[in-house]
């Protein structure tokens, strides 16, 4: 069985070759090539092609498709498995994303042709968790403005929520989507002592082992609890704009909104609105609902937001995860007979 993988500017070429290599003991021939690109601003916007218009808004260079014909599985990152790429590999049976979600796989047409795929949910859960911390404190406690003002030589105390900067210390984290990275921030904040809420319509109220005495609630409960509200679910048609103003309008005025998901998940208008009106005392941000966002764009106008490009999720641990976490469900799959017509996709 012949394995190429398609490497990139973050997750290399000598990082899946490396963390690949004990599947040759399976008897697999592991490759792998490069994703030739000019810098990580192409990547960028290849990967949020790919996110509005799905893995054939990237026409990908002939020599990626001459180089991956011969492959019965493919493991990629960031680069697109389009319907090109799989109608040009016969023998393809298996294809392996280094990431949570499959948006840049051409999910309908490996179906079609009885190709599994692999993917690498919760790969990126602890540098995502870790980052969500920082922001919380950075947002409440001004870091990142302290840290601007001195650069520009200003000695700054007077920050919007001076009067009722808080503490973490007995303070409520309300947790909206409780999967891999939510918990993890649960277990993380147990540390500071705070009270946890969470709200997940999967989990509901909570079962079995509840180690960090997590209070799952409905929604409006969670959010006039909090004094932070952090977001960690996937953005679908039943998420898309789940905080809106009547949320928003139930946090309260000394509270902070958290968004390391995808900025969708809140509805723009009225997250201006909560922040400009002071509803509730700040966010911090590491989606937009532009990437990058232009230079007027309103979200840079304001003192009461921690802004982040995006960038919760990496980290060199990260990505040498994934590889190792693909590694071991390519040999659970191909060891396992009876798991031959599994699909793993979103989870």
């Amino acid at each position: 069985m012949k394995l190429i993988g398609i490497g990139d500017l973050y997750v290399t070429t000598q990082m899946i070759a490396e963390g690949l290599s004990s599947l040759k003991n399976l008897g697999i021939e592991v490759q792998s090539i490069n994703w030739p690109l000019s810098g990580y601003d192409e990547l960028q916007a290849y990967n949020l092609k790919i996110e509005t218009a799905g893995p054939d808004a990237v026409t990908l260079p002939d020599e990626i498709i001459t180089s991956t014909r011969d492959a019965e599985v493919l493991v990629t990152h960031f680069c697109p498995i389009n319907h090109r790429m799989i109608s040009q590999c016969p023998r393809l049976k298996i294809i392996g994303v280094l990431r949570g979600g499959v948006k840049n796989i051409a999910v309908k047409e490996a179906t079609n042709r009885g190709i599994t795929i692999l993917n690498t949910p919760g790969h990126n859960a602890h540098a995502v968790s870790d980052f969500t911390v920082g922001l919380i404190i950075a947002e409440a406690r001004n870091i990142g403005r302290a840290h601007a003002a001195l650069k520009c030589g200003k000695w700054r105390k007077d920050f919007y929520n001076w009067s009722n900067m808080p503490e973490l210390y007995n303070r409520t984290v309300g947790i909206i989507g409780y999967g891999c990275i939510g918990s993890l921030v649960a277990r993380k904040l147990s540390g500071f002592e705070m009270k946890i809420m969470g709200y997940d319509p999967y989990i509901g109220s909570a079962q079995g082992d509840n180690p960090f005495n997590v209070e799952f609630c409905d929604l409006k409960s969670l959010l006039s609890k909090s004094d932070f509200v952090t977001i960690h679910a996937k953005l679908t048609k039943e998420t898309n704009g789940l905080i809106g103003r009547e949320e928003l309008r139930l946090m309260k005025p000394t509270s902070y909104l958290i968004n390391t998901a995808r900025a969708e998940i809140v509805e723009e208008d009225a997250l201006r609105e909560a922040l400009e009106q002071h509803w509730i005392s700040g966010a911090a941000l590491d989606v937009f609902y532009r990437e990058p966002p232009m230079p007027d764009d309103w979200i840079l106008t304001l003192d009461n937001v921690t802004l982040t490009p995006h960038m919760a999720g990496t980290t060199y641990d990260a990505y040498t995860n994934s590889v190792k976490i693909m590694c071991r469900e390519l040999q659970r799959y191909i060891g396992d007979s009876d798991s031959k017509n599994m699909l793993l996709c979103e989870a």
